[in-house]
């Protein structure tokens, strides 16, 4: 190993190794993205965080997702833009003059207007605005600078020059002590807050005789230390201290670069340095070492920069030029980045295969050519070439020197020579060039992976093979099956992964490879893929698998422990290409869509992608270092990786509502107040940001709406809830941001949404229907009542008349029959019967003719009238049927009025059509009482029934039809009333009689 390492030492003593040049990865916007031109003038964050543009066509406000401009379409350029305390937007416009632009609608309010038709001079032009931190409003023209107090509404002009009309363009800029200062194209200027005045501190203007000198300033920042960086255009850079006024310029290697603006950042490696934008383009200037680089992706382009704005609160530099908006993240905590310099290899090649050397330096295989070595200290790359052009699948230190395992064999890198060369053991063992991994073990014994032929074992010593297994096994093991990678377990178990058929170890007791998925411990489980891509160690004795399809981390004895995969967790991509394991046994995995950090334990997963500083989202190397460091392999660079700073929680972004519309229309007011809803603009959407300007799938959001549901909403990654006819309520909206990793904002945004009802749906307007409903209802029923009861009425009395047109009807009838009998009597000698029988027959005739001018009679005068019926009847039959009367003595029974005809009916067809048929002897009886208000009236005789004598047509059966139809009317008045007719029967049931029950309400006379 000395031998080795001393031969690399003197490789570096030999000639310098090659650096690297810095590079900045930026995101570029454009109007393709939204914005309204690609000329940027200048850029400001207000007070919520959102990113205001200023532009050649408008101003427009970025909140990550969506650029939306000012509401004046016919704005022009605008050369300042500047926020106050209270979170009012100051802009510069040329067609207007100097504006104030309400942040929640984007309207624009003109403060001071440009006037040209005057003649005074400083009222043409309102350029550069600026709002210092006592809300003083600043802006300039090209013969001044002016202060506008909003608080006053008072304007206050300041003079640069001596000169009149001497052309002096101005920015301005507010350092740390807050001391503003004026920065023109003739000096630069300090005001004096006490005594209200500018004084040239340098320029043609100044006061001191040796700071007179002709200067063109442009735009100032300020560095960590306090010095102010000020664009010279052609004079390169000025350095200035403001404490004691002191100043320098640094003119080298920005000749004919015409420097517009400076600020501090840091570059992908950490390293302080200076971003200086020109009309050419951007470089980066390192003051400690006096280096310029200058970008040949701008300066190829011509591009030219116009101003940056210094976002700290999420470590982005935002960058305006005349190609639109550039955006350099250089806050990426836990990752280096370091290139590969041109000179060093032909480019472009891949990183595959890390390897950290005994001192500390690491030997980098590549895609082609070699290996480079790294020296982390100076940053500086050497090569080591193979025998042939090779792609590099591993590189392994053994017998104190590297081993490359490649696809055209295995070299081994030499002592002194800085070159690999052929082992040729792989090659006499193999025919096959393709050795993917190899190992040298605890006992010494030298294992060979070749992709196609499976493993062998070599002893270095005699570079003879060792048999450890019969060739049968060997052949079983890479029959169709590809050996990917080999690795020694701390118990010197030998693992092999293998594509398609899994993860094996070599049984040495019993001379075979054993599957994982064979043993008794993995019963109902599997691996996340079978087909293998890198094998390494983890703790306590594990190893760790990553597959086409997510990674697996398996016990000493061959046992699934963990398992993470596409189909269970919310993997980026499903082939996963290298895994490690840092001391908090958190697993780290790579896939073409960067990295993935997943934690076992709580099975949350984090992602690393380029925009956390990657170099970039598919990494093909793969190594940690014994200082937990991850060291990601790239295309022309790596990644160093601190894991445990990676590791640990991302902050949760906050949230911020971009813009409220209702029924697309904007909503201007106060957020602490309810939002107001009516009928007709049911229709609510909100845009909401973290205004943290990460890509749209790293932030996610949900929402809770109080008084609708209770469960909370997850959108994703969409930015945008609409709501629309929700029912009339208050409802309190809850929003959260999070981020990809599962953490979300303890305390959710709060909107009061009160959605007014219809006035159809409003409690007066439900009153006022209910009781019109209600009377309506009541006019109804009272005007069904009222026409029922007439309706009833006019029924009784159309059955009452019937029934007396069938009396009046019956009773010519009656005569007929009558005199039928008398003359029977005449005719057959007996005459006394026959005058007998006339007399009561005048009687009754006589009643009758009486009764057939009321409406209604007495119930006694009702009963007399039947009794003289039935004795007549009688009289007539020979008296061959009986009869008898059971009326309760009640005077309120005998006053009862009743329908002369409502019982006659009944009477008559008991004697007519149920007792003369009849044999034997004939009872009549009809009885009545009163019962709770109801007259129960019963007629029953003892004759054949109906079911031998059927109603016949007549009057009988008319009369019978009446009297139900008085029946009917009488229900309606009283459910009581009833009328039904019984046939009895015997034992034997035979017919025995009929029974007629009446149940009638009481007319009271």
């Amino acid at each position: 190993m000395r031998c080795f390492l001393f031969g690399l030492f003197l490789m570096t003593l030999s000639g310098p190794l090659c650096a690297q040049m810095p590079g900045l990865r930026l995101e570029h916007l454009t109007t393709r993205d939204g914005m309204p031109s690609n000329d940027v003038w200048c850029l400001t964050k207000d007070r919520q965080g959102f990113l205001w543009i200023g532009t050649g066509r408008s101003i427009c406000r970025y909140d990550g997702y969506t650029f939306r401009t000012v509401s004046d379409a016919t704005l022009g350029y605008s050369s300042g833009i500047s926020a106050d305390s209270a979170g009012s937007i100051y802009a510069s416009i040329s067609t207007k003059g100097l504006c104030r632009i309400n942040p929640g609608t984007l309207a624009v309010q003109t403060i001071l207007a440009n006037n040209y038709n005057d003649k005074d001079l400083t009222n043409n032009m309102h350029e550069r605005v600026f709002v210092d931190s006592f809300n003083q409003v600043w802006v300039c023209d090209y013969t001044a600078v002016k202060r506008y107090d909003p608080a006053r509404r008072k304007r206050r002009v300041y003079a640069l020059s001596s000169v009149e009309n001497r052309h002096q363009d101005a920015t301005f800029f507010e350092d740390r002590q807050h001391r503003l200062w004026v920065i023109s194209e003739i000096g630069l200027y300090a005001y004096d807050r006490q005594t209200d005045r500018l004084t040239c501190v340098l320029g043609q203007e100044a006061h001191q005789p040796a700071r007179r000198k002709p200067v063109r300033l442009e735009i100032a920042s300020q560095d960590a230390q306090g010095t102010i960086w000020i664009g010279a255009y052609d004079g390169g850079i000025l350095r200035f201290q403001p404490d004691d006024l002191s100043y320098v310029f640094l003119p080298g290697g920005f000749e004919n670069q015409h420097v517009i603006c400076v600020q501090e950042s840091v570059d992908e490696n950490g390293r302080k340095l200076l971003l200086v934008g020109t009309e050419k383009g951007i470089s980066l200037f390192y003051p400690e070492k006096n280096e310029v680089y200058h970008l040949p992706d701008f300066y190829n382009k011509g591009i030219h920069v116009r101003a940056m704005y210094d976002d700290k609160d999420n470590g982005i530099l935002w960058i305006g030029t005349r190609e639109g908006v550039f955006k350099y993240r250089y806050r990426n905590p836990g990752i280096q980045t370091v290139d590969i310099p041109e000179n060093a290899v032909n480019l472009p090649v891949e990183v595959t295969s890390p390897l950290q050397l005994p001192n500390g330096n690491y030997m980098l295989g590549l895609s082609h050519t070699g290996a480079l070595l790294w020296q982390p200290a100076t940053n500086r790359f050497g090569l080591q070439t193979y025998p042939v052009n090779a792609y590099t699948y591993r590189l392994r230190w053994i017998q104190n020197r590297p081993v490359a395992f490649t696809d055209k064999g295995v070299f081994a890198g030499g002592a002194t020579t800085g070159k690999f060369s052929v082992l040729p053991a792989a090659s006499r063992l193999f025919t096959a060039t393709e050795f993917r991994d190899g190992l040298l073990d605890r006992r010494g014994r030298f294992w060979l992976a070749n992709h196609t032929e499976g493993l062998k074992v070599v002893d270095l010593t005699t570079n003879g093979q060792i048999r450890l297994w019969p060739d049968s096994v060997g052949q079983q093991l890479s029959q169709n099956n590809y050996v990917k990678a080999i690795e020694e377990a701390a118990d010197g178990k030998i693992w092999v992964a293998t594509c398609p058929n899994g993860l094996y170890y070599f049984d040495e007791s019993r001379a075979r490879f054993v599957n994982i998925n064979d043993l008794p411990i993995n019963k109902g489980k599997s691996l996340s893929g079978m087909c293998l891509n890198a094998l390494q160690r983890g703790q306590n004795g594990s190893m760790l698998i990553a597959t086409w399809g997510g990674v697996n981390k398996i016990s000493a004895e061959g046992q699934i422990l963990v398992s993470f995969d596409y189909e269970r967790d919310k993997l980026y991509d499903t082939y996963c290409t290298n895994v490690c394991e840092d001391k908090q046994g958190t697993i780290w995995f790579s896939t073409n869509e960067g990295i993935h950090i997943a934690n076992p334990s709580t099975r949350a997963l984090k992602y690393l992608t380029t925009i956390e500083g990657l170099r970039s989202n598919y990494p093909v190397g793969f190594l940690k270092n014994t200082a937990d460091e991850l060291i990601v392999g790239h295309i022309n660079g790596i990644n160093v990786l601190n894991l445990s700073l990676l590791s640990k929680t991302k902050t949760v972004p906050r949230l911020a509502i971009s813009s409220i519309d209702i029924k697309g229309k904007p909503l201007d007011q106060s957020l602490n107040e309810p939002i107001e809803l009516h009928p007709d603009n049911n229709q609510l959407t909100l845009n909401f940001s973290t205004l943290n300007f990460e890509p749209p799938t790293r932030n996610q959001y949900k929402y809770q709406l109080e008084g609708f549901d209770t469960t909370w909403t997850r959108l994703g990654s969409q930015h945008t809830l609409s709501l629309t006819n929700l029912p009339p309520n208050t409802y309190r909206l809850n929003l959260k941001s999070g981020n990809n990793a599962g953490n979300w904002q303890d305390h959710a945004l709060q909107l009061t949404i009160h959605v007014k009802p219809h006035f159809t749906a409003t409690w007066w307007f439900r009153i006022l229907s209910g009781l019109l409903l209600a009377g309506v209802i009541i006019g109804l029923v009272r005007w069904r009542v009222n026409t029922l009861a007439e309706r009833n009425q006019l029924d009784l009395q159309i059955s009452e008349l019937k029934l007396r047109a069938l009396q009046s009807q019956m009773n010519p009838h009656f005569l007929f029959n009558s005199l039928n009998s008398v003359q029977n009597y005449l005719l057959t000698d007996r005459g006394i019967e026959g005058v007998r029988y006339l007399s009561k027959f005048s009687k009754l005739v006589r009643r009758i003719l009486e009764n057939s001018s009321h409406q209604y009679l007495r119930f006694e005068q009702i009963i007399e009238t039947l009794r003289m019926y039935i004795e007549i009847e009688s009289f007539r039959f020979n008296h061959e049927f009986s009869y008898s009367f059971d009326i309760a003595s009640d005077d309120v029974l005998l006053d009862a009025m009743l329908p002369p005809m409502l019982l006659q009916p009944y009477v008559e067809n008991a004697i007519w059509h149920g007792l003369m048929p009849k044999e034997g002897e004939k009872r009549l009886f009809i009885s009545a009482y009163i019962k709770q208000e109801h007259i129960v009236c019963i007629i029953q005789d003892n004759g054949v029934g109906r079911r031998l004598t059927p109603r016949k047509e007549g009057h009988i059966s008319r009369g019978q039809e009446m009297t139900k139809g008085i029946f009917d009317s009488l229900r309606r008045k009283d459910s009581l009333a009833r009328l039904e007719i019984i046939d009895l029967f015997d034992a034997e049931n035979t017919p025995v009689g009929t029974r007629v029950e009446m149940n009638i309400p009481i007319k009271k006379s």
